[in-house]
């Protein structure tokens, strides 16, 4: 039985939707970016090349799940001496360097500690991530001057939910342009290329694998196109774990107030953040436990003490009563750690995972957030 409010992830549907990935990328190496569901990680570690890890708490995660070393690209924005010291210690896989003085760091605890590392180097698309194209070829340039830095390519990912050729149209161009000065200055293409494609996910409007897919295939020309000229892989955490996580919420109250049916519920935007969803504007895919005869509109709303908590504004549902479970789908990817878990100080929902050789598994029970809102504990 499962206890609400809740999330389920589905490993068979993860299974499914890296099966039908590699179905298109057979060639390719696939990363999975652990931020998307870090719930995952020991399920995903033998569908995948690497996890990439984007803070000292991930790399924790890993530790904790005995993730091999060699299957883990340490990322992530800002980078200390203490945290690339352990990554270090751990014998990451590859590191990346998001800045000159991240490379500089790289260096020196590696000299400390009489080792090389393999290093990937951060091209920025024109955000706060990664170096431009002067900044890293000055790095190339001078690579000898970090004798204990193995260069082993470039990383680069330009944004989420992409959608339209303009976009990876623009990943292709700084992309060559990188090239065509690494080549000139070294005689060589990098020696790899961790690539993420960001292509769009389907969140409200199906047929959504349909439409995901489609994406993925807008991307497709450019990445053919990188696997001829480097060694790829492709980084995606968004478009592997959105379809196999669902979220289930009690129905707790419904009241009629002004001619508008709400729906109370033991969930809320606390629990749940859909990409782009604008106080439950947008309809996502949606199922009740129990479907009776004759329909209703209904706004869905959860506990919290803000107008803010909707999360659908109307949607026509069969007649809903006390003690119904709904049930909000393509969930799987960011949502249950990007949602305001603390505020209000409100129970923080269940995990659990499933499969057809598991079964059903718990873990994690419902944690009460207030410990982490008062001071005395």
């Amino acid at each position: 039985m499962i206890n609400t409010p809740a999330y389920i992830f589905n490993l068979d549907i993860l299974q499914e939707r890296v099966d039908r990935i590699k179905s298109l990328v057979p060639d390719i190496e696939l990363t999975f970016s652990i931020k998307a569901n870090p719930f995952l990680v020991p399920y995903i570690i033998d569908m995948v090349r690497h996890v990439e890890v984007c803070s000292p708490g991930e790399l924790a995660i890993c530790k904790a799940d005995s993730i091999p070393a060699s299957k883990i690209i340490y990322s992530g924005l800002l980078k200390e001496e203490w945290d690339i010291t352990e990554a270090i210690e751990y014998r990451v896989d590859i590191i990346t360097a998001e800045s000159p003085r991240q490379l500089k760091l790289i260096e020196k605890v590696c000299a400390a500690a009489d080792k090389k590392a393999k290093v990937l180097l951060r091209l920025t698309s024109g955000n706060q991530f990664g170096m431009d194209e002067e900044t890293l070829m000055d790095l190339v340039n001078n690579i000898a001057d970090y004798p204990h830095v193995d260069l082993a390519g470039i990383h680069y990912f330009s944004g989420t939910q992409k959608v339209r050729e303009a976009k990876f149209e623009a990943d292709r161009n700084n992309l060559y342009s990188l090239f065509d000065a690494y080549k000139n200055a070294t005689g060589s293409m990098p020696a790899f290329l961790e690539f993420g494609p960001g292509a769009g996910v389907e969140y409200f409007d199906g047929p959504s694998d349909d439409k995901d897919f489609a994406n993925f295939e807008t991307a497709l020309p450019l990445i053919k196109d990188l696997e001829k000229d480097v060694h790829l892989g492709i980084e995606m955490g968004r478009f592997i774990a959105s379809p196999c996580g669902r979220f289930e919420t009690t129905v707790k109250e419904i009241k009629k107030s002004k001619g508008i049916n709400y729906v109370l519920v033991d969930g809320g935007i606390h629990h749940l953040n859909y990409y782009g969803q604008i106080q439950g504007m947008k309809i996502p895919e949606i199922s009740v436990s129990d479907v009776r005869n004759g329909s209703d509109k209904y706004c869905i709303v959860g506990s919290l003490c803000t107008t803010a908590d909707v999360l659908v504004r109307e949607v026509e549902l069969s007649t809903l009563a006390e003690g119904d479970v709904l049930t909000f789908n393509r969930c799987g990817a960011y949502s249950v750690t990007e949602a305001p878990n603390l505020f209000l100080s409100r129970r923080m929902p269940c995990i659990y995972v499933e499969g057809k050789d598991l079964g059903l598994k718990q873990l994690r029970d419902g944690l009460e957030s207030y410990r982490f809102n008062d001071g005395q504990n």
